[in-house]
């Protein structure tokens, strides 16, 4: 299937599954470019540290204090994955999805299965720098504000690697 996703204002499209978590933003997803579900989640503190995006047959909605809500786009099942602090941003590589949060990464599989979470990294929030084999380098906010330091990640396993 050819899934996208967008987060737009004021649509009502008619015949879509529509799935509401709480109440603000709503995100529609389209297959084969036609509506096919919206999903409504709660708008906390304005439009920042929220984020969507599909890999594979599953739809991720980030949003800053809530966590990460998975929905299955075959059956339209969902749960929520927590994170520590609050939701940043995602990085999508190859056949895995990488929840980067306020203190640490959790990876998560093509089939939205659990992989590994890391040990706590950061204490205000984490940016890839890029990602090179199975390496994310990463800086890490330590002492805010300002206070950035550069790490690395494996992506095997989730642990850092001393330099």
């Amino acid at each position: 299937m050819n899934y996208k996703v967008n987060n737009e204002y004021n649509c009502e499209f008619e015949n879509v599954k529509r799935i509401g978590i709480g109440t603000g933003k709503i995100f529609y997803v389209y297959k084969d470019n036609m509506p096919f579900l919206s999903v409504e989640i709660n708008l906390l503190i304005g439009d920042f540290f929220v984020d969507s995006i599909i890999v594979g047959e599953y739809l991720y909605i980030g949003n800053y204090y809530e966590g990460v809500y998975v929905i299955d786009l075959k059956d339209f099942t969902f749960n929520n994955i927590s994170v520590d602090g609050y939701f940043g941003y995602f990085v999508n590589n190859q056949d895995y999805i990488y929840i980067l949060g306020c203190e640490n990464i959790i990876a998560i599989d093509i089939d939205a299965r659990f992989v590994w979470k890391s040990d706590n990294i950061a204490v205000d929030g984490i940016v890839c720098n890029g990602i090179e084999g199975h390496i994310m380098y990463i800086s890490c906010e330590m002492d805010p504000p300002g206070g950035w330091e550069d790490m690395k990640i494996d992506l095997l396993t989730g642990k850092t690697i001393n330099t």
